[in-house]
């Protein structure tokens, strides 16, 4: 509230983060400078500047004869620099590094990142998708929390514009001139779609304006990395990049920005830009593919119980001493087969995207074995469970007697689901456990060097033919 009241009395200043002009940037104000008298009180808007790459607070120009006020839009980045609150994100790069993991299209390896300062220019990163970010610190954090968890597979991807050099004392990521860091992405707040459609319709206009902000309730811009600060766990795609693949990247960023496609969730969405200019450089999202398999593979489950309720209906009227064979068939066909299928092509994929990522040195051998020993430990588990679960289901229904059919069918439909979620959890707390424990996550033989660093190691350890001991 001090801070809303403080930013209102500005006025003229536009509702801005204003600061001295002086020839000192940030970071050296932050490094000396501390026996400088403070000389704020005499000073007029002349003598101030808006800090370069700082956005102003968003507002929407209301049409023509509207009586409705605009409010300003804060991001977080306002508040860190107004020292409300500071960012969750650590600052120094930690030494212990994180496993890899593989993304939702069995073809790609991405990484937790210890430290914003790994971060350099061209990476492709996401974040765990958040439709009510900025509504609350914590509500932000949480959220991020899951997608660190492997609790959520959905991420929000954006292009990294400038390498991090360090993190300033307002918890704002910075280059090595002090710039802040920005990044390119398609995005928009709750606040900010509220915000629109109250300034922008009336009681008349209201279904047009609705219907025009929910098609492109996205853009594309130029956003600082600060404003994801509530959300500390990043995640960047695993890619070797050359300086000029990097520069191609940010070229390819700039443009979109000045030139955007239109937002469309299914056909344009974040991850479908990030990936045209990123160093896949492909028009796609995996996600949305995924998202319709998995819709798909609902609507099986949803046919096949179906199929068996009705069966018994019909034994209500007679008596049953077991489902007919043709109901069974369909029940297993549309629920337990196209879990297994999902489970038996997934691991083949992966393994064959690990076997790439060790040639391609994207990953150690530590890294090699943890990922095969991990996802062989899902699909078990998962077949376990998931499977036997749905494979017992008809038994267990006619078990009890027909009266929790509902309580049932829920879990069948959400069995895959809970299953995957129990084993990804018991995952990151063993690997967390041992990361504290022993420094490291794989004990049992392997080694930090991957494909290019062995075969180096293995070279200078072979003895040239003809020299003279």
């Amino acid at each position: 509230l001090k801070l809303g009241s403080f930013l209102g009395s500005l006025g003229p200043f536009e509702t801005r983060i204003w600061f001295q002009l002086d020839d000192m940037s940030p970071r050296q104000r932050m490094e000396g400078d501390e026996g400088r008298p403070d000389q704020t009180e005499d000073l007029s808007p002349d003598d101030f500047y808006f800090m370069p790459g700082v956005p102003p607070p968003r507002t929407f120009e209301p049409p023509p004869g509207s009586t409705v006020v605009p409010k300003k839009i804060l991001t977080p980045i306002h508040h860190y620099l107004a020292r409300s609150r500071k960012p969750f994100w650590c600052s120094e790069a930690e030494e212990l590094a994180t496993p890899p993991r593989i993304y939702v299209d069995q073809r790609t390896v991405f990484r937790e990142i210890a430290s914003v300062t790994q971060l350099r220019r061209g990476d492709h990163c996401m974040i765990t998708l958040n439709v009510l970010r900025c509504l609350s610190p914590w509500i932000d954090y949480c959220v991020s929390l899951m997608g660190s968890l492997e609790l959520s597979h959905l991420y929000h991807h954006f292009i990294i514009l400038h390498d991090v050099n360090h993190v300033d004392e307002f918890g704002v990521p910075r280059t090595r001139e002090d710039n802040i860091v920005q990044i390119m992405e398609y995005s928009n707040t709750v606040e900010g779609f509220y915000e629109e459609l109250r300034v922008k319709s009336s009681w008349h206009s209201f279904p047009r304006v609705l219907m025009d902000c929910t098609m492109r309730k996205a853009r594309c811009d130029r956003v600082p990395l600060a404003d994801y600060g509530d959300m500390p766990h990043i995640f960047r795609m695993e890619e070797r990049l050359t300086e000029e693949q990097r520069e191609r990247i940010v070229h390819d960023a700039e443009k979109l920005i000045e030139n955007p496609r239109a937002y469309n969730v299914f056909c344009a969405n974040c991850e479908h830009t990030t990936n045209m200019v990123s160093g896949k450089q492909q028009f796609t999202s995996p996600e949305v593919h995924f998202f319709i398999w998995s819709l798909c593979r609902y609507g099986l489950t949803l046919l096949g119980l179906a199929m068996l309720h009705v069966v018994t209906m019909q034994c209500y009227s007679r008596y049953c001493l077991q489902y007919p064979l043709w109901a069974l068939a369909a029940y297993y066909t549309c629920t337990a087969l196209p879990v297994l299928a999902q489970i038996v092509v997934q691991y083949g994929r992966l393994a064959k995207t690990v076997y790439n990522g060790w040639k391609e040195s994207l990953m150690s051998r530590n890294d090699v074995y943890h990922l095969l020993l991990k996802e062989l430990c899902r699909a078990i588990f998962n077949g376990a469970l998931a499977f036997g679960f749905l494979l017992w289901a008809p038994d267990i229904l006619q078990f009890a007697n027909q009266r929790y059919p509902v309580r049932i069918s829920v879990a069948i439909v959400f069995a895959y689901l809970a299953s995957d979620a129990v084993f990804a959890l018991l995952a990151q707390v063993v690997t967390r456990i041992l990361l504290l424990k022993f420094g490291r996550f794989w004990l049992i033989g392997g080694s930090d060097h991957t494909w290019e660093e062995e075969q180096r190691l293995q070279a200078d350890a072979t003895p040239v033919k003809g020299k003279v001991d």
